[in-house]
């Protein structure tokens, strides 16, 4: 076998690289090139030995740039980036060039050794000082032919199971050069643009480690038109080359051209699909890529954007269903159904809200949350609220008729209440319905709708007070508004978002913050409704914390309009209702009803542990009766104002008991006797059972007691 140290076997590799070498001494002088290095530059080696390789200046680089080359040198011995020189004839060339630091025994450095790749693939950009208009534009590939690149491309990555990479680039503001400089410098920076990405497609074999080629098979760059290029990329092993790649244009892009004196900077935009994460046809993947590249545009140009497969399928998916919605509002396929509001404590119906439902033709009749957040930013909102006023509208007529005077609640979007003639509008609508008393109509509207136009919409309620309609903040309390909110919006109904009601008989959290919000409203001289009521016992509790006004499935159910005049004549409020109808729960009362959600949820805890899950009290809440959430309020606030009561003083035996057992069980538990474990538990479930029911004593007591 052959030593690769032979000098023979060097000089044969030296001799037939295609790529450039130049040597140079101590002194940066030549002292040899190879054969490549005559071939790419176009000197002898007779007429650049001795020379310094400054001979290849271009003149596109400041004395700055040289610098830091040099600096690279000392520091680590070498130096690889790209530089513009120029050739023998006057063409200017872009070159990867590799310089290498050679030190003696000593340490001290001997030789230079510049290694030159060709960046043109026969193609240089012309002499800066040659007239500009001589510079050919790139020629521009058709459709056709790079959709037929494209699909061979696509077969290639399929059969090796790579990534391929359509990026659609746009120079930005490139017509600015154009009207500024002429068309000539325009096709020059187009040229030079041109010979820039066909160097970084060779350059992306090095980065991926996938090739040592000089080209690879399916590559391509392409002017489509103007100032945009495609650039399919094969062969790439992931997404983090890809980025790597990205950069790589983006920066070569960037970098200034001088151009008949002109020293121009531009950057790009682009846009980026991957096959085959985006499995689609030619012709789509270079539409997506174009897609992506507006994107890129307006989120503020000199960047990438890579195209989203989801997101294109959902912005399908909404429009789509926009055009079916728009033919559901001409073809009456919308329908208003009404859900009761009534007072808990004297058992009226006080209104009614109107809920739109869309008889899809396949999946029957759905609510809005399944179609009309999809249109909340489109025209088709403002229709849709237009035909909900008008339909509501002609319903109150028709009730009334019937001998039935009720008022409607109609939700309004926000971007159905912020149009200029939205008050006009309304006007003119209630004017055909001469017969329907003011105040019979109220809109609701989400606080989300008046956060950011505060002075907008507060001018807009004003107005639609005086024609005698109503506001309702929808979902308060989901939301972010603040207490000048509440100042500055003359909403006169508060409703509790639902999700607040759901969990209120098990979440203190939940059951505080519904009880601050009446506290707003009270404060604030504003009505509060309860949305979400689904049982006899929300009810009872929103009674006791002063919220007399619901609505709910708990209640009834969303109607057909036919059926509303015979709901109502047949409804019978809760009996539990009732026996609550005449007291008086004071706020001062209220960490009584807190101290019952926190014995629950300690008993909830336990149980959870039993079931596998973590145990969240610490050693004193579970041992220690005066350490738990209810043992604070009952050793504390609560003897204090209640410790006089015998059914307050019944409850300590029964906590006590409680905190015997609970550690029990979680000792079992440990100890690996789960049958055992869980016997224990139903005792522990029976005392919170036997606590539950003293606290409704005391609370009974409590709420009845004289004033």
């Amino acid at each position: 076998m052959t030593n690769i140290t032979d000098p023979r076997l060097a000089r044969i590799v030296y001799g037939s690289t295609r790529d450039g070498i130049l040597i140079a001494d101590a002194d940066n002088r030549i002292i040899d090139v190879n054969p490549a290095f005559t071939r790419i530059t176009g000197y002898r080696p007779e007429e650049v030995l001795g020379q310094s390789p400054s001979l290849l200046k271009s003149g596109r680089h400041d004395d700055a740039f040289y610098r830091t080359i040099w600096e690279s040198l000392r520091q680590t011995g070498s130096w690889q980036g790209e530089i513009w020189d120029r050739r023998k004839n006057g063409d200017i060339c872009l070159e990867i060039l590799t310089i290498t630091a050679v030190k003696d025994e000593t340490g001290k450095v001997g030789r230079y050794i510049a290694v030159y790749t060709d960046s043109g693939r026969g193609q240089a950009l012309p002499n800066a000082l040659a007239p500009v208009a001589a510079v050919p534009r790139p020629a521009a590939v058709s459709q056709t032919r790079l959709t037929d690149y494209l699909a061979e491309a696509i077969a290639q990555a399929d059969r090796d199971n790579l990534l391929l990479a359509v990026i659609c680039l746009d120079l930005d503001h490139f017509k600015s050069v154009n009207d500024r400089y002429g068309d000539a410098v325009g096709d020059h920076l187009l040229l030079e643009t041109a010979i820039r990405l066909r160097q970084t497609l060779r350059a992306v074999d090095t980065v991926a480690r996938i090739a040592d080629t000089d080209t690879r098979p399916g590559d391509t760059v392409a002017r489509t038109g103007g100032d945009e290029f495609v650039l399919i990329v094969t062969g790439l092993p992931n997404l983090d080359v890809l980025e790597q790649f990205t950069q790589r244009i983006l920066k070569l892009v960037a970098q200034p051209s001088r151009i008949d004196g002109h020293e121009l900077a531009l950057t790009a935009s682009l846009g980026i699909t991957v096959y085959p994460l985006d499995a689609a046809d030619p012709g789509t993947l270079l539409r997506h890529a174009d897609q992506a590249m507006y994107q890129a545009k307006e989120s503020g140009r000199n960047r990438y954007h890579l195209f989203d497969t989801e997101r294109d399928q959902q912005a399908h998916s909404r429009r789509l269903l926009v055009q079916r919605l728009h033919s559901a509002l001409t073809d009456d396929a919308l329908e208003l159904y009404y859900q009761p509001k009534v007072n808990l404590r004297t058992g009226k119906v006080i209104g009614l809200e109107a809920l739109l439902r869309w008889r899809h033709p396949e999946e029957g009749l759905l609510p809005p949350a399944e179609f009309l957040p999809q249109v909340e930013h489109d025209d088709l909102i403002v229709e849709i609220g237009e035909w909900v006023a008008g339909t509501a509208l002609r319903q109150l007529s028709s009730w009334r008729g019937q001998g039935l005077t009720t008022k409607v609640s109609i939700n309004v979007a926000a971007r159905q209440l912020l149009r200029g003639d939205f008050c006009d509008r309304l006007r003119d609508r209630l004017r055909r319905f001469p017969e329907i008393p003011p105040g019979s109509l109220e809109l609701e509207i989400l606080e989300s709708s008046a956060i950011d136009n505060t002075a907008h919409v507060r001018a807009i309620m004003e107005d639609c007070h005086a024609l005698g309609i109503s506001f309702a903040l929808d979902d308060f309390g989901a939301g972010y508004a603040s207490l000048s909110y509440l100042r500055d919006i003359p909403a006169d109904v508060l409703k509790i978002d639902q999700s607040f009601i759901r969990d209120i008989l098990d979440n203190a959290d939940d059951l505080a913050l519904v009880e601050g919000i009446i506290g707003l409203a009270v404060a604030f001289r504003r009505i509060v409704v309860a949305e979400g009521v689904e049982t006899t016992e929300q009810g009872v509790l929103l009674m006791r914390l002063g919220c007399d006004l619901a609505q709910g499935n708990g209640i009834a159910l969303p109607l057909p309009a036919a059926r509303v005049p015979g709901w109502i004549a047949g409804f019978k409020p809760d009996p539990q209702w009732a026996l609550w109808a005449d007291t008086q729960w004071e706020m001062e009362d209220f960490p009584l009803l807190v101290a019952q959600y926190d014995h629950l949820n300690w008993v909830r805890r336990v149980a959870m542990h039993i079931g596998g899950g973590l145990q969240k009290l610490s050693k004193a809440e579970l041992t220690d009766k005066r350490q738990c959430r209810f043992g604070h309020w009952y050793y504390g606030h609560g003897m204090t104002r209640y410790g006089h009561l015998p059914a307050f003083r019944e409850l300590e035996a029964i906590h006590a008991r409680v905190h015997e057992v609970g550690p029990e069980v979680l000792r079992l538990r440990a100890a690996g006797q789960v049958e055992a474990a869980h016997a224990r538990m139903r005792e522990l479930l029976t005392l919170k059972d036997a606590m539950l029911g003293g606290l409704a004593k005391l609370q009974t007591l409590v709420a009845h007691k004289p004033h």
